[in-house]
């Protein structure tokens, strides 16, 4: 331990000394000189007092002065750091550069990372809500709605949940009570219809105005609504005075009782079969309808599991309630076909979903980026510590210790680390509204994502790691420069095989291997994407443009109503100039939506599953209109109307499975329950068609049921329209021509039905980008630092390249030399590479489609690539070798 006090004999003779003075003075007083001494001691009082007093004031003055001396000196290093780094601009700028983009990039994916893992759903009580749903394992249906009767049952005889809320999804219009602008329009706006307590279940308050009440709910009260943040702000231009007034919802009149608060607009990411964040709510008392059939499955469920129940427990709970409906309804939930039970997720795990996967590769990609950053950054800085060995070993001659070199070293790469990391900070901001406006394709809260207080210390903690991994291994290596070999000029001899070049040549390998981890990341999803984007889907999106079409019920309140206005828009439609046909469907392929549930097979096999199906409901030309194949018999026509024998059109999927090796034209079924042998409600089959993925190109979906909308009518249509060219003037065409029939009727999703179906690649999309992107930057970054290296070892050798070119060395081989060192430096990363890519690709098999994570065209490709680019890196450092003149290396 350092002792920092002074000797002691050094106070004592301080002491002494005062002791002698003032004796002398009483001496000269007249005092005899034994008295005076006397005195003096008596003056001076405690001796040991004294001197330790003295003690502390020294040792407090010495402190003070290293404090002082440390400041100046660490003040001086910051100076003379900066004067530095000015000196070398593209050095600063390129070094800043580097670090602003790697920390920038790792920030912004951090920051969607922290927003949709971490963060999870924006309430209140989300760790405690879970989504309950029916689950059918033997059929695959993991998670199907909830039936009214199911909930109002749950409800009533749950022990685990202190409260449970349901809702359904009601796509409808809006109209009224926001001036006469051209904002106040009709328009198309998400609704729900919710149980009242559902904002009390999440633990969220309006923001103006009140929640809902239990009475709301009741048949016959008031028609209440609560609005967005998000409608508030656009519609009704953040009015407050909004409360209170009638606006309309779907032809009803309803009185705004609030709004909530900005981000509440649950479901505010993908939850099961709710989609799309809400613009508005309608309470409705769900326990009313309990008395509606239990295969009416149509509503989402929360629950709030009490204080200290476990989600195990709460599940316990579940299988309790199961247990007692297969007992009470053992014709619905007992039977081995399809094992059925009740699942709680829980609300956070829901929302995720499977974007967990996407979000980890990418992080781990981006980290592995900032990893190479940093190695070449280190190799920049071993770089520039060479140029300045002669610098350093002065100052180390000059008494400079290893120590003060170090910190000097250390503060020129924490002014580097920390400049570049405010300003990937700054990337980052801009990242992040980068990644949003790719697009992302159904990322849940995506939107939410931004820079708070967790991101922001994210990116400091990025920021210092960075530095140290940059900054300490060079200060390091640097500071042991021994001046007498560095001024002597020894460093000029041939044979440099000293550990910093080893520790340059390590971070060149190593960025190459962690540049081909990325690269095959990338390659394997750029070729899952291909085969994706290849996958037939069973109809031609090409040329269309769909328009969703949702008649308000209170206006709209019968068949013939609805079928009337439907009939007339569909002649309008292809009464259109350079229209080739329109149709409509319900729902659309590959529009999020969707519809089934179980069929009646006449003469079905005793001992096959229960038929399970997709349902549409399709008006006549619908095949032909969006080219789906009709392999057997017809598609609906307009005689098929209500009165009329009832008809269907399966999918070759459907026939297939249920009547092989036979026609399944003419055969009968029942869409909605058992009927008798002559019963007029059978459905006969009367054409069967090519099989759509509605759910994607990923999903093969179920077989499919196609009604027809003539026989059964439905409020909310997708209407299509085929132009014989472009259709580009379709959709102001559409929409003037709906506007025509009826002003007050808003569009929805109106668009070229491309678009929707390229909405369920846009995630793969996304993935598939971004990774190219960090794939593309980290060869680059690792391509710089094998051309930095080679340069940097090309200028070390250049006595001993013109030595040999003097002595009858020919160019050629020394080209090929340096070359040659280049390939087998990438040829060693590529190697290590290709093994680590091996061993974490397992983890992509999920965002794969059609090749496997150890696809060898994917990795042959990549080694491909990598070869050609290390080939052009060493070109150009050896070609500058063969240059080199043996005269003027000689004379020097």
């Amino acid at each position: 331990m350092r002792d920092d006090r002074p000797p002691p004999h050094q106070i004592d003779d301080e002491i002494a000394f005062h002791i002698e003075m003032q004796t002398r003075r009483y001496v000269a007083a007249g005092l005899d000189p034994h008295a005076a001494r006397e005195r003096a001691l008596r003056r001076m009082g405690d001796i040991d007092r004294a001197r330790n007093a003295c003690t502390l004031i020294s040792l407090a003055k010495e402190t003070d002065m290293e404090r002082t001396a440390w400041s100046q000196g660490l003040r001086q290093d910051a100076v003379y750091a900066w004067r530095v780094l000015r000196k070398t601009p593209a050095f600063t700028a390129t070094v800043l550069l580097t670090i602003a983009m790697g920390i920038g990039a790792t920030t912004a994916i951090f920051s969607v990372v922290n927003t949709v893992l971490l963060r999870g759903a924006p309430y209140p009580n989300a760790d405690r809500v879970a989504v309950v749903w029916n689950s059918y394992a033997a059929t695959g249906l993991s998670e199907a709605a909830v039936a009214a009767a199911e909930f109002a049952d749950i409800r009533d005889t749950s022990k685990a949940f202190d409260a449970v809320a349901a809702l359904r999804p009601q796509t409808t219009s809006l109209s009224g009570a926001c001036g006469s602008g051209p904002g106040c329009e009709p328009e198309r706006v998400t609704s729900y219809v919710v149980s009242p307590n559902l904002f009390d279940l999440l633990g969220v308050t309006p923001s103006h105005g009140r929640p809902f009440a239990a009475a709301d709910g009741v048949t016959g009260a008031p028609q209440v609504v609560l609005l967005s943040d998000a409608l508030w702000q656009r519609r009704f231009g953040a009015d407050p005075s909004i409360v209170g007034q009638t606006i309309t919802v779907g032809a009803v009149s309803r009185t705004v009782v609030g709004v909530m608060p900005a981000g509440a607009r649950f479901p505010d990411a993908p939850v099961g079969f709710l989609r799309t964040p809400a613009d508005l709510w309608i309470p409705y008392g769900w326990e009313q309808s309990r008395k509606d059939s239990r295969g009416n499955q149509m509503l989402g469920m929360l629950a709030r599991r009490r204080a200290g129940v476990s989600i195990e427990q709460a599940s316990a709970d579940l299988d309790a309630i199961a247990a007692g409906f297969r007992q009470q309804y053992a014709n619905r939930y007992a039977r081995p076909d399809v094992q059925w039970r009740l699942k709680a997720v829980p609300i956070n795990d829901q929302i995720v979903g499977d974007v967990r996967t996407s979000l980890i590769v990418l992080l781990g990609a981006v980290g592995v980026v900032l990893l190479i950053t940093c190695a070449n950054v280190a190799n920049l800085m071993l770089a520039r510590g060479t140029a300045r060995r002669r610098e350093l070993a002065v100052r180390s001659a000059l008494g400079a210790g290893r120590g003060r070199l170090v910190r000097q070293l250390l503060i020129e790469a924490a002014m580097l680390v920390t400049a570049g990391g405010v300003l990937g900070i700054g990337l980052a901001l801009a990242g992040v509204r980068g990644l949003i406006a790719l697009d992302a394709g159904n990322i849940p809260l995506l939107d939410h994502a931004g820079i708070d207080v967790t991101v922001l210390g994210f990116a400091i903690a990025v920021t210092v790691l960075t530095g140290l991994l940059v900054g300490l291994a060079p200060a390091l290596r640097q500071s042991t420069a021994d001046p007498q070999i560095a001024l002597g000029g020894a460093e000029r001899t041939a044979g440099d095989g000293s550990i910093r070049h080893r520790l340059r040549r390590v971070l060149v390998v190593g960025e190459v291997t962690m540049a081909v981890v990325v690269l095959v990341a990338a390659g394997l999803l750029v070729r899952s994407f291909a085969r994706m984007a290849a996958t037939p889907i069973g109809f031609d999106p090409d040329g269309t443009v769909v328009a969703q079409i949702a008649l308000p019920r209170a206006q709209y309140n019968d068949g013939g109503k609805i079928l009337a206005f439907q009939r007339e828009l569909l002649d309008r439609f292809r009464a259109l100039p350079g229209t080739a046909g329109a149709s409509a469907v319900f729902p659309l392929p590959m529009s999020g939506d969707g519809w089934g549930g179980t069929v009646i097979v006449e003469n079905q096999p005793a001992g096959l599953p229960e038929p399970h199906a997709e349902y549409a409901v399709a008006m006549p030309g619908y095949f032909s209109t969006l080219r789906i194949p009709v392999v057997d018999g017809r598609e609906f026509a307009d005689s098929d109307v209500t009165g009329t024998m009832l008809v269907a059109v399966v999918d070759e999927e459907f026939a297939r499975q249920y009547w092989p090796g036979e026609s399944a034209v003419g055969k009968r079924i029942s869409p909605f329950g058992p009927l008798p042998a002559n019963d007029p409600r059978w459905t006969t089959v009367v054409g069967v068609v090519g099989h759509v993925r509605n759910g994607g190109p990923r999903k093969a979906g179920e077989g499919q049921l196609y009604l027809p909308a003539l026989q059964k009518p439905e409020l909310t249509l997708y209407f299509v329209v085929r132009a014989t060219g472009s259709d580009q003037p379709l959709p102001a065409a559409i929409r003037q021509t709906v506007r025509s029939l009826d002003s007050q009727l808003p569009i929805g999703r109106l668009s070229a039905t491309r678009a929707l179906v390229g909405r369920l690649l846009a995630r793969e999309r996304f993935n598939m980008l971004l990774l190219s992107i960090f794939g593309g930057v980290a060869l680059t970054i690792a391509a710089v630092g094998l051309y930095g290296l080679l340069a940097f070892l090309v200028t070390q050798r250049t006595r001993e390249i013109g030595i040999r070119l003097a002595l009858g060395g020919r160019p050629g081989r020394i080209l090929r030399t340096v070359i040659g060192e280049g390939l087998a430096l990438s040829s060693l990363g590529l190697v290590l590479g290709c093994a680590s890519a091996l061993l974490a690709a397992p983890a992509l098999r999920g965002l794969l489609f059609g090749i496997e994570p150890t696809d060898p065209l994917t990795y042959a490709g990549i080694a491909g690539v990598l070869l050609v680019v290390a080939a052009a890196a060493s070109y150009l450092p050896a070609r500058r070798a063969t240059r080199i003149d043996p005269v003027s290396v000689l004379r020097n």
